[in-house]
């Protein structure tokens, strides 16, 4: 099947050897945001990235989502399983095709996924870890309800892992950090997990982390 033809904002490489293909960098955006949210990361982040941030299949609220979610009245989420395993197999599809379409290495393909997004980067990693040379996963949740690991756990290893959550964070609260980083710490040989002292949100530290851990990977 063809990938999905999602909308999206890409960047060119900062600064790239104009002799070979670049690496690539893939934003995925958090519940009701879209390609725009992430986008002030870009200049950022390592410049030797061609930097594409994509937006969710589905409307939700005055954005869009990666998979529904129902608000029920004890507080309590349901998420739609069902769509969520849908839009995991078109992201698998959107990144075999990325390198081609944007002429990048198809060696270096590297996620970053905020909240919900990092839900869906940790899915694929989960799933097709040849696609990908890292993960990044902030303010996100363990995807185990969701997904499973249907990869074979060696290629799952072998893929670099930097999670971060905001101590303050009243969305999604650090103890789901802190889950993801148990869960993941039984799969992956290389977990960077950190920890800032931010609400559902991005600290000006954390960028810096994750630029630097990019570095020492490309």
């Amino acid at each position: 099947m063809n990938a999905p033809a999602w909308p999206y904002r890409i960047a060119a490489p900062a600064a790239a050897d104009r002799q070979s293909r670049p690496p690539l960098l893939v934003l995925l955006h958090g519940i009701g945001a879209d390609e725009n949210d992430l986008w002030p990361l870009t200049p950022l982040l390592d410049g030797r990235c061609a930097v594409v941030s994509v937006r969710a299949p589905h409307p939700y609220g005055p954005g869009w989502a990666w998979f529904h979610i129902d608000w029920l009245p004890d507080g309590s989420v349901r998420p739609d399983r069902a769509q969520a395993q849908a839009t995991l197999l078109d992201l698998e599809r959107w990144m075999a095709a990325a390198p081609e379409r944007f002429g990048t290495d198809p060696a270096r393909s590297y996620l970053l996924g905020f909240s919900q997004g990092g839900m869906m980067a940790l899915g694929l990693l989960l799933r097709a870890p040849e696609l990908l040379a890292g993960v990044v996963a902030l303010s996100s949740r363990a995807p185990d309800a969701l997904f499973e690991a249907t990869a074979p756990a060696e290629a799952i290893a072998r893929v670099p892992l930097f999670v971060a959550h905001g101590v303050h964070d009243d969305v999604l609260p650090v103890a789901n950090g802190r889950r993801t980083r148990e869960v993941f710490s039984r799969l992956s040989r290389d977990l960077t997990y950190r920890e800032f002292p931010v609400a559902h949100a991005i600290a000006n530290d954390e960028i810096a982390c994750v630029r630097e851990w990019l570095a020492a990977r490309l």
